[in-house]
């Protein structure tokens, strides 16, 4: 492991300043100690300024936060205003409803490597158990066989094996934007994400997949070392959203461009 490696580590979040406590309460313990946080909120609101101040003065490590107007989901734009403030060589992002294993950072900085794409998985933690969390803001209740008990799912995504050899050929790569990381030499290559994406879904996964792979970079699974556990809340439909933001994606992916021209920098 490079320990020279520092990770710009970013946080998607709009509201939730319930939930990004416990996420911060995880980063806190994590093995790995060098990085940065970067707050990337898709909103600008002044009791997430309070919340953030408030914060950085609980943690050793350096937290920075980026912001905009909330003019609705703009999770690509703020993402990309994160990257460019980012001081680390490796960037991993998350988003704000994901209490990390205390070795994710580790993990990324063991595998980090130029030209290739590193993801992991997810736990999808239940109602009760969320509720839990957020009364008692003790995330040790995150054990294994704890959960066991509970009805969470993809509980196999929360078995840490760190002694496993990585599989360097992924096969059925799914990036999900809460869990993937890159070198940000990487990001650059293809101008990030795609701006041209209103709301959620495809823009900050799918359409990033399939870019970096027209670029040459290749994939490696964390799944079982980049360990995170997904809070609970309700999810609304985006079946119109997707199909609009399907729609875009083919179009794009039709002109065979990987650089975009929406991205960290315009053309």
């Amino acid at each position: 492991m490079d320990y020279n490696v520092k990770i710009s580590l970013i946080i998607s979040v709009y509201k939730s300043m319930n939930f990004l406590d416990l996420v911060l309460q995880s980063v806190g313990l994590q093995s790995y100690n060098n990085f940065e946080v970067i707050i990337a909120e898709d909103n600008d609101s002044d009791k997430m300024k309070e919340f953030i101040n408030e914060q950085r003065k609980k943690y050793n490590f350096s937290i920075q936060h980026v912001s905009h107007p909330d003019i609705g989901v703009r999770k690509c734009k703020i993402l990309n205003d994160a990257i460019k403030i980012s001081q680390g060589q490796f960037l991993v992002f998350i988003d704000g409803d994901c209490i990390l294993h205390k070795n994710f950072l580790r993990e990324y900085a063991k595998y980090q490597k130029l030209n290739y794409c590193l993801y992991g998985r997810r736990v999808m933690l239940d109602e009760d158990i969320t509720n839990i969390l957020l009364e008692t803001k003790d995330i040790s209740q995150l054990s294994l066989l704890k959960l066991f008990r509970t009805n969470s799912s993809h509980l196999e995504e929360g078995i840490y094996l760190p002694w496993f050899r990585l599989n360097l050929r992924a096969k059925n790569v799914a990036i999900k934007g809460c869990n993937f990381g890159i070198s940000k030499e990487d990001m650059y290559k293809i101008n990030g994400f795609d701006e041209d994406y209103k709301n959620l879904t495809i823009g900050e996964d799918d359409d990033i997949k399939w870019r970096l792979k027209e670029a040459g970079i290749k994939f490696k699974s964390l799944r079982n070392k980049a360990v995170q556990y997904h809070l609970f809340h309700k999810r609304k439909d985006r079946s119109d959203i997707y199909e609009e933001n399907f729609k875009l994606y083919q179009k794009k992916k039709s002109k065979n461009q990987y650089f975009c021209d929406n991205g960290l920098v315009k053309q």
